[in-house]
């Protein structure tokens, strides 16, 4: 399962072992006990990477994935998962989706290949 946290900050993408079904009972478990609100619904959400990341296009074979240019020298990788939050219009939240374990693999390695890209870029 990727992870897709949803913060002030920015992004961040994780791989977890469990299954969705699991982390769902856990965070509604724990929404429940603490007396919280939480929305969970289906959604969909874009993981921007650079345009000219080596490997990027090797994601088209997936029919999991749609690819779609955004600001200038980045394209969005949209999934379809679901959204969980407090609030449903919140921006902040969680957003997990299950695909194939070679795709998920694969948007990691992208993922923390740009980070490390945009970081040597910025000068960090």
């Amino acid at each position: 399962m990727l992870k897709v946290t949803f913060t002030d900050a920015g992004l961040s993408l994780e791989y977890l072992r469990e299954s969705v079904e699991s982390l769902l009972a856990d965070r509604v478990s724990v929404h429940v006990r603490s007396q919280r609100p939480v929305t969970v619904q289906p959604s969909g959400a874009s993981i921007p990477l650079p345009a000219d990341l080596p490997g990027l296009q090797s994601l088209h074979r997936y029919s999991e994935v749609t690819l779609s240019a955004c600001d200038r020298g980045w394209v969005e990788v949209n999934l379809r998962g679901l959204w969980i939050t407090e609030d449903a219009h919140q921006e902040e939240g969680v957003f997990v989706t299950e695909l194939s374990s070679s795709l998920e693999q694969r948007l990691l390695h992208l993922w923390h290949h740009a980070q490390g890209v945009y970081a040597t870029a910025i000068g960090l």
